[in-house]
């Protein structure tokens, strides 16, 4: 019979808040779904807890009730990227490695016949929890038993690592598990609980034809999941590492010509590679060493999924002629990252058009190889309260074409927009166009009062400006 082992980092995005900011692990500290006063806390540490926050309650009433609460967001990209590295630590403890994507941060090993290798699971579990704890500063319980709900619910359920010996003892403690310690929706939950269904057995007790209906997608996942009819949705995870190259100088080089002539037989080498897998670069890592003990590192990403080693080295001759190559150049590494890609032969049904939007694409990849990969950004709406927090400036990665239908109708004002509002020494004198327009609140971080009008000038320019009524002052916030 197979042996399965959840390995559950509880609270992980609060774990990792807190190894990035290690001196608030005495305060109240909480995890946010959003930077805004709207935003909901999402976990929180024992601290915060006991002064009657809870999951779910807004971030500006948070901090009416505690000021001195500790919170911020946890980026998607960061997740995923400590989930990456704890399941390659992971993988040397087993041959087999799954991620739970509804849950970051529980993972499933194969445990099957690691009992006859160690004897008992404390032998194996306490190397693999002390490994986690010293390298990626995460704590973790382990429960091994015999299928992957089972496992995930008794490890959701306590925090203490343990083993069943058999399946039926696994399935009466999975079954006494509370669904409140499941993370559903609020609204599943308050149904369940009006109807006095606290546990999974008491759940799994209802007749089967009306749990979606009554109950909807979520809880009919659940009910499959508990029952043994579904899998929860999974990722295996590979530990292959990425192909590299390296060569090493006999002399120190100074010159880019020179040592892109290096590189290329090096890029041809891992493009071959990459080949031979069926896959296409996404990413080239660049690492210099020089001749007085640092490093250069870098990398370039062309605008799309490519072998073309062409491209790749005119990305490269741009980015070395940036690069700060003051002392000689010994060592040279280079380290791919591709993914697998489908055959070209689909482009031959996909709409064309006049606009080449692939070379707008490497036109983007150039201006990023040689001015970083800050140097093109886009503006992204977000909710904010204030129009200076309505946006956001993130990387541009790819261009697409435009939607003809989202162009119909009449096009908007374009406004020049200062992110920082500039303050106007003198009031302006110019007649009133449109206005007060009033933006009043910030109660909960810091008082707001603005009225914004419309002003035009002599020479028929129109200015967007507002009366600050906590400052008594005049600011120039936009033109068109």
């Amino acid at each position: 019979m197979d042996r399965w082992a959840c390995v559950d980092a509880f609270s992980f995005p609060l774990q990792i808040l807190l190894s990035l900011h290690p001196e608030w692990i005495d305060d109240p500290v909480a995890v946010l779904d959003r930077d805004h006063s709207r935003g909901r806390l999402t976990h929180l540490n024992r601290h915060a807890r006991s002064a009657r926050l809870h999951r779910g309650m807004r971030y500006g009433q948070a901090l009416a009730l505690l000021p001195d609460l500790r919170a911020d967001t946890i980026d998607e990209a960061l997740r995923d990227e400590r989930s990456e590295k704890i399941a390659r630590t992971l993988s040397e403890f087993s041959p087999r490695i799954e991620r739970d994507d509804d849950h970051p941060g529980i993972f499933w090993l194969d445990a099957s016949g690691l009992e006859t290798l160690y004897g008992q699971w404390q032998q194996w579990v306490e190397p693999l929890r002390k490994r986690l704890r010293e390298d990626h500063k995460i704590y973790v319980c382990v429960v091994i038993g015999f299928s992957r709900f089972g496992t995930f619910a008794i490890a959701r359920a306590t925090r203490s690592s343990g083993a069943f010996e058999s399946a039926a003892s696994e399935r009466r403690a999975a079954g006494a598990v509370s669904l409140r310690q499941l993370d559903l929706k609020p609204s599943l939950l308050q149904l369940t609980r009006r109807l006095g269904i606290d546990t999974v057995d008491e759940f799994l007790a209802l007749p089967a034809e009306g749990i979606q209906r009554r109950f909807g997608d979520e809880a009919f996942r659940l009910y499959r999941r508990a029952r043994g009819d579904l899998r929860a949705p999974s990722t295996a995870f590979h530990a292959s590492e990425e192909p590299s190259q390296t060569d090493h100088l006999d002399h120190a080089e100074r010159d880019t010509n020179r040592l892109l002539f290096r590189i290329k037989r090096l890029l041809h080498r891992l493009l071959s590679t990459l080949e031979k897998e069926g896959e296409k670069l996404t990413r080239l890592v660049l690492t210099l060493h020089r001749d007085d003990g640092d490093s250069i590192h870098d990398e370039i990403s062309p605008a799309e999924p490519t072998l073309d080693i062409l491209l790749l080295l005119d990305l490269l001759r741009l980015r070395l002629e940036t690069l700060p190559i003051s002392s000689g150049i010994t060592d040279i590494e280079l380290k791919a990252h591709g993914e697998q890609t489908t055959t070209e032969q689909m482009s031959l049904f996909a709409d064309h058009s006049h606009r080449d939007i692939d070379a707008a694409n490497r036109a983007l990849a150039r201006l990023r190889a040689e001015f970083g990969d800050d140097a093109v950004l886009q503006v992204t709406p977000r909710p904010g309260h204030l129009p200076e927090s309505r946006f956001d400036l993130e990387r541009l990665d790819e261009l697409r074409l435009p939607d003809a239908s989202a162009t119909s109708g009449p096009g908007p004002a374009i406004r020049r927009f200062f992110p920082s509002p500039i303050h106007l020494q003198t009031p302006p004198d110019t007649p009133i166009r449109a206005g007060p327009h009033t933006i009043s609140g910030g109660w909960w971080i810091r008082q707001i009062h603005r009225d914004y009008h419309l002003l035009t000038t002599d020479d028929h320019r129109l200015l967007w400006v507002f009366y600050d009524h906590r400052r008594k002052r005049w600011y120039l916030h936009g033109e068109f």
